[in-house]
């Protein structure tokens, strides 16, 4: 092959691409193999801080990543005659605060400052069991990306929400640091009933669950609080309304131990003729 051949094949492109298509090929292969290494070496780095697995550190690695592949991308773009100048000014440091303020203005990028928002300060995180009210949705939360989070709910579906959805909801998080869980539960009683009996069945009942935690302090224990606080709350149009609390530590526990409750005061209540008040309808026939 000539010396004129070589040069003929290097010039390929020279029309579109600043120094040629195979030159561009080559660099193009470098700037992203480069690229891949900078980003597992960040990875490495960053998974042996002993916050690795926390959310800003999460989103840390993740907001570098882009960079460095944004870098790649305008990098390589810059190899594109017609894209020079366009490559070349958003590398600037002036264009760069441009274009962020311009897209601030769009959805995306305001999901992606939403996302950094909640990966700084976590309202929630992944695992947490959180309720949207406004939305009627709930569930747990299994992802949170730049863009959305991603919630399970009971049924197992699973809504993706947008972050600046997420940043301006108001969110009941049932999982946010606490050391144990408490689930009201309500029962109504015929006028007629015995209240203390009711009261002390009800009692019975929450201490034999195998979900129920004490948590009194030594001193509460020694004043005499007891360990399932009754109350009466009102005198309903059908019966007496009582009101206490089924204490846990987990957030399951409290779902499940509320249901065993529920289940064995029905039981309990029948063995001992307490009425469980509910409404009838009666229907009067009138004839002609």
């Amino acid at each position: 092959m000539t010396c004129m051949d070589e040069a003929t094949i290097w010039t390929i492109g020279d029309d579109v691409f600043n120094n040629g298509l195979l030159n561009t090929a080559l660099y193009t292969v470098i700037v992203l193999a480069v690229t891949k290494v900078l980003s597992t070496l960040l990875k490495k780095a960053l998974d042996r801080h002993p916050r690795a697995q926390t959310m800003p550190m999460i989103y840390l690695r993740r907001i570098i990543t882009f960079i460095l592949y944004a870098i790649a991308v305008f990098s390589i773009l810059s190899q594109v005659k017609f894209m020079a100048q366009l490559g070349v000014s958003l590398l600037g440091a002036t264009s760069v605060v441009t274009v962020i303020v311009g897209l601030a203005a769009q959805a995306t990028f305001g999901n992606f400052i939403s996302g950094f928002i909640i990966s700084i300060f976590q309202p929630f995180k992944v695992g947490d069991f959180v309720s949207l009210s406004e939305k009627q949705i709930a569930g747990q939360v299994k992802e949170i990306t730049f863009r959305h989070t991603v919630i399970r709910s009971i049924e197992n579906t699973e809504y993706v929400i947008p972050n600046s959805v997420m940043d301006s909801a108001v969110i009941e998080n049932r999982a946010y640091g606490q050391e144990f869980y408490k689930r009201m539960i309500n029962v109504s009683v015929g006028y007629d009933s015995d209240t203390q009996l009711v009261r002390k069945l009800i009692t019975d009942t929450v201490l034999s669950a195998p979900e129920f935690v004490d948590v009194r302090t030594e001193e509460e224990k020694a004043a005499g609080v007891p360990a399932v606080n009754i109350r009466l709350e009102n005198f309903g149009a059908s019966g007496l309304e009582f009101i206490f609390f089924m204490v846990s530590s987990t957030l399951a526990d409290s779902y499940n131990g509320a249901s065993r409750i529920r289940l064995r005061l029905l039981e309990e209540f029948r063995k001992n003729g307490i009425t469980i008040p509910y409404q009838t309808l009666d229907v009067h026939v009138k004839q002609n």
